[in-house]
């Protein structure tokens, strides 16, 4: 080869020199662009190859808001503390009392005056005491009323009965009211009744307990029948 190399001409060698170093350079840029691709792995992935990942920058996490509202406890200072003034215990100044009290005196008790026997009035004896009676008529009971006093009405109807009468008596002996209390069954002969014993009879006025007049009452029954 040497012998090959010898019959080589000037412009072959400059030729082949210049090959040679476009060759170191191919080579400088293929390795400057393998040290390229090899940034990659943190800057942008390359899509061709699959075994690349990229690794994102993970940004620090922002502060935690402070809310506008929140309550702050404040310690508000502590008061200060006067010193105690203790009192020291000076003895107490009384005065002498410008009077003189009076004498005391014993009262020795005087024993009421003796008197003489008081006379006791004695009691008043009692009320008689009476028991309460009712009136009793005073007159002819046969008088208050006849036969005389039927009315010519009456006799024409033929009206009969029995009538049962309440009088009060007052307490000077006379008839103040009168009641039917059952009636003959016609109203005209109790009417007469009423108004004939009213004017005719005369009582004994009744007494209480203490023998004294009072209002009382009677009960009794007339029969009204006509004369055959």
């Amino acid at each position: 080869m040497s012998y090959a190399n010898a019959t080589i001409s000037p412009a072959e060698r400059i030729k082949a020199a210049g090959t040679v170093v476009g060759v170191h350079a191919l080579l400088g840029a293929g390795l400057v662009a393998g040290l390229a691709v090899t940034t990659y792995i943190v800057d942008p992935p390359i899509e061709d190859n699959p075994t690349v990942f990229h690794i994102p920058d993970v940004p620090p996490p922002p502060p935690e808001p402070v809310p506008t509202d929140a309550v702050v406890p404040v310690t508000p200072p502590a008061a200060p503390v006067p010193p105690l003034d203790i009192p020291t215990n000076n003895p107490v100044q009384v005065a002498e009392p410008d009077f003189t009290l009076p004498p005391i005196t014993t009262r020795v008790p005087v024993d009421p005056p003796i008197r003489g026997p008081i006379a006791v009035e004695p009691p008043p004896p009692p009320a008689p005491s009476y028991t309460p009676a009712p009136p009793v008529p005073r007159n002819n009971m046969g008088s208050w009323i006849t036969t005389n006093d039927y009315s010519g009405r009456d006799l024409r109807r033929g009206n009969e009965g029995t009538a049962r009468y309440r009088l009060v008596i007052g307490s000077d002996g006379r008839v103040d009211a009168c009641d039917i209390t059952s009636s003959t069954g016609h109203s005209s002969l109790d009417r007469s009744t009423c108004r004939l014993i009213t004017q005719r009879a005369r009582f004994n006025p009744a007494t209480n307990n203490q023998g004294e007049q009072v209002v009382g009452t009677y009960t009794g029954t007339v029969t009204w029948q006509i004369p055959e």
